[in-house]
């Protein structure tokens, strides 16, 4: 039963019972009537007339008094049966929305082992002499991955958003920090294009959530490469009283005035002509707007049809005292040489596209399926872990955690550890947390898996 059938049938059994009221209030006047007809009646006839015409007004009254009675109890029963179909609608519901999150849960882990594997043996193909006409190849390859990768990240975070699993955590730290890696990631992959990206760096201090504010720019930077088949995109900030205005300018196709009030739905994409290679599914803008709401900034947009967009959001400007200094994440070659690095996943992909890339670094690295194999192998070399790098989820039902511990146990507390994981589960990251380690999701970024070994 839908909602407005259950809102008729209140409004109907309301009516009823008026009219109940109604005929009741009827009957007893009509019996007060009667026995004051009777009190000032003198002759018998006159009283075994009055007596029969109320009579039959009673029973008349009586009557529809009963009709409406039946009727409402008919429509009571009838009311019980569409609020008992609403809640086992609403129960299905709830189960299929749980079965969602769960499916996509499940879907990202197994997705992203092998995003991450392909991702590693490119980043180690990328430190090798090769063609310029292969090198091209293998920067479309990695652009490809990557907007799989994001699609993917795009699903989770509407996923997280819908499920309410999203906590801000609020600090005050240097713009910089966020912006730096996203306009470096991006300058790469727009060298392999007709595009030109351009960053303004900004010194600014403010005060939000650093990695939701990350998802947001993101996006923003994504969606405006999207929309620009060649020409210019350019990432900067203006200082406004207590504000900081984060700008993505971009040179592209332009959206049509009518859609502007649409561009932030959810699965909504531009039907402008000039943007058939456009990938994604709509959600980039959806996330963005959502993201805001929960932070509590301003989004602000102008568009041109065919001369390009201006999406920014304001930030709120932060206190420099309150700054908690991050390590500075700088990897160098010497601290690299010879840093003995246990990795743990039970996918020999991973294990394989990791030895690739970290044993490039100069490390001395064992790379297995469990903590066995672990202690056998450091143990049989005479070598004691610099660094454990171990996924959460391994065969038989084990985790990072146990693994970690394990080897702990037997060289030192203080071995410097990192849990992988393509799990979004935001319990596994509090826990990894808690227990001291590192926390990256798969594909892991590699300059800071660098640079963590560098400085362990």
């Amino acid at each position: 039963m839908s909602e407005r059938a259950a809102g008729a049938a209140a409004a109907d059994i309301e009516a009823l019972a008026a009219e109940n009221q109604r005929l009741t209030k009827t009957v007893r006047a009509l019996m007060k009537r009667a026995e004051r007809d009777i009190d000032h009646q003198a002759d018998a006839f006159t009283l075994f007339q009055t007596a029969a015409k109320l009579e039959e007004a009673i029973r008349v009254r009586t009557k529809e008094l009963e009709n409406v009675n039946r009727r409402l109890t008919h429509e009571l029963d009838v009311r019980q049966q569409i609020e008992e179909a609403l809640r086992q609608a609403k129960e299905q519901a709830e189960q299929a929305d749980k079965l969602k999150s769960k499916f996509l849960a499940a879907a990202s882990h197994d997705l992203r082992q092998p995003l991450s594997s392909a991702l590693l043996f490119l980043e180690a193909i990328k430190g090798t002499d090769l063609p310029e006409k292969e090198r091209g190849f293998l920067n479309k390859t990695k652009v490809a991955l990557g907007s799989l990768n994001n699609l993917l990240v795009s699903l989770l975070d509407i996923t997280k958003l819908d499920s309410g699993m999203i906590d801000p955590h609020i600090s005050h730290f240097n713009l910089a920090e966020v912006l730096d890696p996203l306009a470096d990631e991006y300058m790469e992959l727009s060298e392999s294009s007709s595009l030109a990206l351009k960053y303004v760096r900004s010194s600014a201090v403010v005060r939000s959530d650093r990695h939701l504010l990350e998802t947001v720019i993101r996006n923003l930077v994504t969606n405006a490469i999207r929309y620009t088949p060649a020409g210019k995109v350019l990432i900067g900030c203006r200082r406004l009283p207590q504000k900081v205005k984060i700008c993505v300018y971009d040179t592209g196709i332009g959206i049509p005035p009518a859609e502007l009030k649409r561009i932030f739905e959810a699965y909504y994409q531009s039907s402008t002509p000039g943007i058939t290679q456009a990938t994604g599914m709509g959600l980039g803008l959806s996330i963005v707007d959502r993201v805001a709401a929960l932070l509590s900034l301003e989004l602000r947009v102008m568009s041109e049809p065919g001369k390009g967009s201006m999406f920014a959001v304001d930030v709120p400007l932060g206190d420099a005292r309150k700054i908690i200094e991050a390590p500075h994440l700088n990897a160098s070659a010497d601290a690299l040489r010879d840093r003995v690095v246990v990795v743990v996943d039970d996918s020999p992909d991973v294990l394989n596209s990791m030895k690739a890339n970290i044993e490039r670094w100069g490390c001395r690295g064992i790379f297995v399926a469990d903590a066995s194999q672990a202690l056998v192998e450091l143990i049989s070399l005479d070598l004691e872990p610099d660094v454990i790098i171990s996924d959460y989820h391994l065969a038989d039902g084990d985790n990072g955690l146990s693994v970690i511990e394990q080897i702990r146990r037997e060289f030192s507390d203080d071995v410097y550890s990192v849990l992988m994981t393509s799990d979004v589960d935001p319990k596994i990251q509090k826990l990894a947390v808690r227990k001291g380690h590192t926390y990256m999701t798969k594909p892991l970024n590699l300059a800071k898996l660098r640079a963590l070994i560098s400085q362990a």
